[in-house]
């Protein structure tokens, strides 16, 4: 990753300090060595043993422990400090290209697997870094320097120890490279992200299940998802301990190797005394060195198996980082008008080959004018707002704004061109000012409070017992879907753009707020080009002109009178329009007389 490479100075420090941590941490064995050597050459004559050089030996070695300890502390340090920089930087760098990617890059992919990574990912890297860097590091260098001080004091014996370290990664290194091993790691992260997902979508939704009595339902897809991950879990672990049980076998049987290579060197040694006591010094230095070698070797091992998940979850980062931005135009265009044109559009969401979301659609929006765009579920509606707003490219065709393509639009041209009130409204936890000022950040106060009398939300501001300084959300007070629809309004009015897409704004609100709301349309319709996505019929009859899709196409178009008497499918949702609205008055009748 790149952020890792600008904090290669810090990296490289905590390495080399690990590094020199190893070769302190290894130094008391040699000393010990020459110590014991002492001992015995002089095991007849210990009057003899220069007892200033053991004083010496014992001094190095113990400098060598306090060497170790602080060169792992500033070692762990510097890592801590580069983790913690990583960390911050790659979160900023993820938020920053989240703002940039296309806004349809959010239906691709999931709240769950977005968390994952800017949570889960990102501290898995910080942990690796701060805690394992300088371990594996030490865990690394530590076999080699003692393997390259042991070949200088007798080769033979050294390769004994070197045999079963190089066959435990050869086993361990076997098991995770198969095909199978990749498999298993990948359904592991891919049941994970989903679950993931599933919970986050499960905990949100909860209040919209227990309404409609769908908990068991729901709780059986959470479910399903958590034994899955179960079940991969089981797997990967039952396949990495397999291969962590070969690699420890092979290490396991490096004594043994040891204890085969003396009895093979031993017929060689010369048989006076002063060269056998030296071989069983070498000797006892090979076997205290080959234990205190165990260790850091399987550290290094796991060490290397904890690496193919930090490197999936690089992977996982580098897959947002790697997505293409919004394509930026090299010499942009100014609108010449406030009119939106649809010009033979075609557009799936699996790309060109996949199934058609929109299918050859064309129409204008004249500057000024009033256009509703009603169909049934999935007919395409809310597709052409998101194509509008740039979220994503048609496959086919040309989408206008002011007269020009807006792929020739700056990203930044088109949002200050075009206002959306989507339907579910985002508010802030913050201010009631704050979440109205989203629409313009330069507005004066006095601009905030006209724009919420313009959304008729000036009652609410009234009702708060902080006016526009009320927090909203946790913490706060919380507003109902009609008030917060009216403050998402409020924001457009701030905005001022000329042109306005509301998508079925009044889908899910109660009649009181469903008038303040329309008072709204009415306002920030005047001298705007309006482009209504309707669930209720009656929000756009008094519209200009009316668009009615059918899976993906423009079925019909013209005003409300009209379609009613040439198109079938417009006829008969005004007239289960009607049948709803009979049912909602009768409803409402039978609560009053309750």
């Amino acid at each position: 990753m790149e952020l890792a490479g600008r904090k290669r100075g810090l990296l490289v420090g905590a390495v080399a300090l690990a590094v020199a941590a190893s070769a302190a941490r290894f130094s008391p064995f040699i000393l010990v060595y020459f110590m014991m050597d002492q001992v015995v050459m002089h095991f007849h004559d210990l009057a003899s043993i220069d007892w200033r050089f053991m004083a010496a030996l014992a001094a190095g070695a113990l400098a060598a422990a306090a060497v170790y300890g602080v060169a792992m502390y500033l070692s762990t340090m510097l890592a801590h400090t580069a983790a913690f920089n990583i960390l911050y930087e790659v979160r900023v760098q993820l938020m920053g290209k989240l703002a940039r990617v296309p806004s349809g890059f959010f239906s691709d992919v999931r709240q769950g697997e977005v968390k994952k990574v800017m949570s889960a990912d990102v501290e898995q890297i910080e942990g690796f870094v701060a805690h394992h860097l300088a371990d594996a590091a030490s865990a690394a260098s530590l076999p080699l320097v003692a393997i390259a001080c042991l070949l200088a004091v007798d080769w033979r014996l050294a390769l004994a120890l070197v045999i079963p370290i190089v066959a435990a990664f050869i086993l361990m290194g076997r098991a995770l490279a198969t095909p199978e091993g990749a498999a298993c790691q990948a359904a592991m992260r891919a049941s994970g992200e989903t679950l993931e997902g599933t919970t986050v979508e499960y905990v949100h939704g909860m209040s919209v299940v227990k309404v409609f009595n769908r908990s068991l339902s729901a709780f059986r897809r959470f479910e399903a998802d958590a034994r899955e991950y179960v079940g991969n879990i089981k797997w990967a672990t039952y396949f990495n301990a397999s291969g962590m049980g070969r690699m420890y076998a092979a290490i396991g049987a490096q004594m043994l190797c040891l204890l085969v290579a003396v009895l093979l060197v031993l017929p060689g040694v010369s048989a006076d005394g002063q060269s056998y006591a030296r071989f069983v010094s070498t000797v006892l230095l090979f076997f205290l060195v080959g234990a205190g070698m165990k260790e850091p070797v399987l550290q290094m091992i796991t060490q290397t198996v904890t690496m193919s998940g930090v490197n999936a979850a690089v992977e996982c980062i580098d897959d947002i980082l790697d997505y293409p931005d919004l394509a930026e135009p090299a010499e942009p265009r100014e609108p010449q008008d406030a009119s939106v044109e649809f010009s033979h559009v075609s557009f799936s969401y699996a790309g060109p080959d996949g199934p058609r979301a929109l299918d050859d659609v064309s129409f204008r929006l004249p500057s000024g004018s009033v256009t509703g765009l009603v169909g049934p579920s999935g007919g395409g509606k809310s597709t052409i707002a998101a194509l509008i707003l740039r979220f994503f490219d048609a496959d086919e065709g040309a989408v206008r704004v002011g007269g020009v393509d807006v792929r020739e639009l700056s990203s930044q041209r088109l949002s200050d061109t075009v206002s959306f009130v989507f339907q579910d409204t985002f508010l802030l936890a913050d201010t009631l000012e704050a979440n109205i000022r989203m629409g313009n950040e330069a507005a004066t106060r006095d601009e905030v409070l006209a724009a919420a009398r313009a959304a008729c939300i000036d009652d609410v501001v009234a009702r708060l017992p902080e006016g526009l300084d009320t927090r909203i959300g946790p913490g706060g007070t919380y507003l109902s879907g009609g008030e917060a629809q009216r403050v998402a309004i409020a924001r457009v009015f701030l905005k001022d753009a000329p042109i306005v897409v509301l998508d079925e704004a009044t889908a899910y609100v109660d009649a009181e707020n469903e008038g303040r709301i329309q008072q709204a349309f009415a306002r920030l319709a005047r001298d705007k080009t309006v482009l209504i996505i309707a669930h209720r019929l009656k929000t756009v009859e008094a519209a200009d002109r009316i668009l009615v899709m059918d899976e993906g196409r423009l079925a019909a178009q013209g005003p409300h009178d009209a379609l009613v008497r040439k198109s079938a499918l417009y006829r008969r949702m005004v007239e289960a329009n009607e049948r709803r609205d009979a049912w909602d008055m009768a409803a409402g009748k039978e609560d009053r007389r309750g």
